[in-house]
């Protein structure tokens, strides 16, 4: 556990970390920014703010660029442990199996963090900005693609709303981030790997997208696109958090034991 607790602070509280989190919060907040500034005339919603930053609004960069942010923290973190040789210091305290799983288990924590701490930090403010200026939460007249989905399977409450909105953030970040850290056992510039992710989902949404909608790896992201595929959605993201999963143990055993003889 205490190891455990070592790599989350080197993950979370590191200049990287940290940015990253910051980075996460400013692109929420730069794509609620039009709303923000006409919100307590009473015409706009809390929710319609919200989903502005999220993945509506001309300003939503969260919603391009979230499987980088959910790679730089830690994805690239075990290339740098066998570059650095810190692996064999690791090699005398766990057996590589529990090594690896940890890896895993931090990187995927991390990486769901840093894509939900932004959208959760805009939530808690615009919660204090309701109890302020009395703003709606929802407004009749506002006919919203998430809230019209939410309906549909039963759930009526706004703040329930966006609640499982940003879990499906933090899960689509812990995908995106095991993919990244896959990925970075078998390329060797941890940029570039960090980079594979975001490019698989651009194909994903541009080109495997016209071979089948549910391809579109965008869905694990943007709630509109899970419209009558949940199952689907679901499955998709746990192959392909299964498929980074089997990348990594097995780049990442043989990078370790070639290091290891070293």
């Amino acid at each position: 556990m205490m190891y455990i607790r070592q790599e989350l602070r080197r993950a979370l509280l590191s200049k990287v970390g940290l940015i990253t989190i910051l980075s996460s919060t400013l692109l929420v907040f730069i794509g609620m920014f039009g709303p923000l500034k006409w919100i307590t005339g009473g015409g706009i919603s809390i929710m319609y703010t919200f989903l502005q930053g999220y993945n509506s609004g001309t300003a939503s960069f969260l919603v391009i660029t979230f499987p980088i942010v959910a790679c730089i923290p830690f994805a690239s973190s075990y290339r740098t442990d066998i570059q650095t040789g810190f692996h064999n210091y690791v090699q005398l305290r766990m057996k590589k199996r529990q090594y690896m799983s940890i890896r895993l288990a931090v990187n995927a924590l991390v990486g769901g963090v840093a894509i939900a701490i932004g959208p959760f930090i805009s939530f808690c403010f615009l919660i204090l900005v309701k109890l302020l200026f009395n703003v709606p939460m929802l407004r009749a007249e506002e006919r919203l693609e998430p809230v019209m989905f939410f309906n549909s399977i039963g759930v009526s409450s706004p703040i329930l709303m966006i609640l499982i909105i940003i879990v499906i953030m933090f899960c689509c970040g812990a995908i995106f981030a095991t993919l990244g850290l896959g990925v970075s056992t078998i390329i060797q510039n941890k940029y570039i790997s960090i980079f594979v992710p975001f490019i698989y989902l651009i194909i994903s949404a541009t080109v495997l997208a016209k071979i089948h909608p549910s391809l579109n790896a965008m869905a694990l992201y943007d709630v509109d696109l899970m419209n009558g595929s949940i199952g689907q959605t679901f499955l998709y993201g746990t192959l392909l958090g299964l498929f980074g999963i089997t990348i990594f143990l097995i780049g990442g055993t043989a990078k370790f034991e070639e290091k290891y003889k070293e």
